[in-house]
């Protein structure tokens, strides 16, 4: 049986041209797992704490190489356990999420090459403890088509707005869907002239937006080829920490400052106007009694999608079911710093009946780890963006790559 030999990191840029960390894990039977860590822009207070860069790469090409060389890669969570002892923090925060997660994902990868199976079957028996049994579930790609808050320069509030193919649609027309939406979108913008420049994630960044004309773009721009309601739907992630200051909630392009109170009248407008099926962070993470009113008046109808809420942290989801605050969860491994603990989330919220969408980081690399990992745990949704630009488009294309496969 292979065991770790070499552990080294290296520094590489991401897609904002910001510096992150690259992790190499080499095998003694020369199989090699490779993996970047991204970040994000929107980041929620209890995410996995990063290191700076420079420390992160000594950390682990030191004190975690020491440790882990001669370890069995295939006892992930032997792994796992011994990355979250070293580090002792509850956020990661000795040793870095970033220097962990990428030795964990890398000692994976490693050990799937090993194996010389496919990522995704590797990381399907690890999640569920048995050989992948040939039954692919795809995900629902969800396209991030108009960008906003921290994702963007236009001063819109609100984070992303975004098309969801119909659950029924094969993976491959729902990314065509998707892939015409946004060209259609990209012709009335510049039809209306407005800019077309694109935000962190891809979608379209124009100045001078609401939410309403955003949403009516976007509904326009897929009305060209399909039917709303029907074929596609619409969602939005309101990241709503990001303009709650002060008790209120101050959406800067309307000039309005709203109480929670109000903001359940807005959404409930919102709701009513647009065939809006996901939301995303309605509320700030500590405004629990807005998700909680919220959940109570919209969970039959749509998804209530908790990001910042739960940061892939299984305690904390734990909390969001007990008060019943949620009925969908986001996915980013790099929030909670190991694949173990990834699969602990995902596995309680399968228990409570919750929809899973895994999802990318605004601040990304050309990677699709996040594709195999969907497919391993049979993800309801991928959010990876716009379908454009490398590092978005590295994780739709693996998806498609193993659905021409089957």
């Amino acid at each position: 049986m292979a065991k770790i030999e070499t552990i080294s990191a290296r520094k590489i840029l991401n897609s904002r041209g910001q510096w992150t960390i690259e992790t190499k894990v080499v095998l003694d039977d020369d199989s090699v797992g490779i993996q970047p860590v991204p970040n994000g822009a929107s980041e929620g207070e209890n995410e996995a704490v990063d290191v700076e860069v420079d420390k992160a790469i000594d950390i682990v090409n030191n004190t975690i190489s020491d440790v882990l060389v001669g370890k069995d890669p295939f006892d992930q969570k032997e792994i796992d356990k011994i990355l979250v002892e070293m580090d002792g923090t509850p956020n990661k925060s000795r040793l870095g999420g970033n220097s962990i997660l990428s030795v964990s994902l890398a000692v994976a990868k490693a050990a799937a090459d090993s194996e010389e199976i496919e990522l995704y079957e590797y990381l399907s028996e690890l999640y569920s403890g048995k050989e992948k049994n040939g039954d692919i579930t795809y995900p629902t790609p969800i396209f991030n088509v108009l960008n906003g808050g921290k994702h963007a320069q236009n001063k819109l509030s609100f984070q992303e707005f975004m098309v969801i193919p119909a659950l029924n649609t094969p993976f491959d027309r729902a990314l065509e869907m998707g892939v015409n939406i946004y060209h259609n979108l990209e012709e009335l913008l510049v039809d209306e002239d407005f800019e077309t420049a694109v935000g962190d994630e891809g979608g379209f960044e124009p100045q001078g937006l609401c939410c309403d004309v955003a949403l009516d773009f976007i509904k326009k721009a897929a009305n060209v080829q399909y039917d709303v309601g029907n074929d596609v739907f619409l969602g939005m992630d309101i990241a709503a920490g990001s303009f709650y200051k002060d008790g209120k909630y101050d959406i800067n392009e309307e000039n309005i400052e709203l109480t929670t109170e109000e903001l359940m009248e807005y959404y409930n407008r919102m709701l009513t106007k647009y065939e809006l099926i996901y939301m995303e962070d309605p509320f700030y993470e500590k405004d629990h009694k807005g998700w909680s009113d919220f959940y109570k008046s919209y969970s039959d109808r749509l998804m209530v999608v908790a990001d910042d809420l739960v940061v892939t942290n299984p305690a904390l989801l734990a909390e969001a079911i007990k008060k019943k605050l949620a009925n969908a969860v986001i996915v980013k491994p790099n929030q909670v710093g190991t694949l173990t603990e990834t699969f602990e989330f995902v596995k309680l919220a399968r228990k409570a009946k919750m929809n899973v969408i895994v999802s990318h980081r605004s601040g990304d690399n050309v990677d699709s780890f996040i594709s195999d990992l969907a497919l391993a745990v049979s993800a309801d949704f991928i959010k990876s963006g716009a379908p454009v630009r490398g590092e978005r488009v590295a994780k739709y294309n693996r998806i498609l790559e193993v659905f021409q496969d089957h």
